[in-house]
């Protein structure tokens, strides 16, 4: 590959990037919840297929359905093991129901976030009913010490804008799930909604005891958005593959 080719996978790969991202979740000094600075919250710019420690392997979702059995909205949660795991339904109304669409249980998925970290890059929320996917859900971090921080996800706004569904919203939105990390939302009275999360990293402490690295990374896959406009490059020197006129 010669240098005007890099330069044009370099741009086209920045476009796809940026088209959705959705900016900064402007959460200020996190450093009070942990040593390590990290940020619960971090919306950094993630390369899924760049650089030379990428990784070829595509991320496998973790979907979770949400059924509202009766015609009376509900509060809801996903995640947060540290405050709803010993409750029933994990905290959610017993007129929900959830289910996890890739086999297992929603409780082995809430009991993993407790000890096997991991940073969801891409989402995809799926429902039948319109105003479901009109929500903004809540993000809440609840750290030991009482000191807390919410910041909010609002469906709509961040909607990729070539999406054409008016059932499905893909999101790209980068967040680290850990046992003091949930989401809050309401769901729509009789409502089914599937959540769908693509990790792009985890935490893996078993990987290391095993010879590998403790941090896995993964690609997130492209779904029905993200469209890439062209890039068009004027230059008079040759290109591999294109004929001169």
């Amino acid at each position: 590959m010669n240098k005007i080719e890099k330069e044009l996978k370099n741009c086209i790969e920045a476009t796809e990037r940026m088209s959705g991202w959705d900016g900064s979740d402007s959460e200020g000094d996190m450093s009070y919840f942990d040593d390590d600075d990290m940020s619960y919250f971090d919306d950094d710019d993630m390369s899924y297929a760049q650089g030379p420690n990428a990784s070829s392997a595509q991320s496998d979702p973790y979907v979770i359905q949400y059924f509202n059995t009766v015609a009376v909205n509900a509060t809801c949660y996903l995640f947060g093991y540290n405050d709803f795991f010993g409750v029933a339904n994990y905290g959610n109304p017993a007129t929900v129901t959830i289910t996890n669409l890739q086999g297992g249980t929603y409780g082995r998925l809430i009991a993993q976030s407790n000890n096997k970290f991991f940073k969801i890059g891409k989402w995809r929320f799926q429902s039948s009913t319109p105003s479901q996917l009109q929500q903004t859900l809540q993000i809440f971090h609840v750290d030991g010490n009482g000191k807390q921080y919410s910041s909010p996800m609002n469906l709509s706004i961040l909607k990729d804008a070539y999406q054409q569904q008016t059932d499905i919203i893909d999101v790209t939105k980068n967040l680290t799930i850990d046992g003091n990390t949930y989401l809050q939302f309401t769901l729509i009275a009789s409502a089914t909604l599937v959540i769908s999360m693509f990790p792009t990293s985890v935490l893996s402490g078993k990987a290391k005891l095993n010879g590998g690295n403790t941090l896995n990374k993964a690609r997130a896959p492209r779904l029905s958005g993200k469209n890439v406009a062209p890039v068009i490059i004027q230059t008079s020197q040759g290109v591999a593959g294109i004929t001169k006129k």
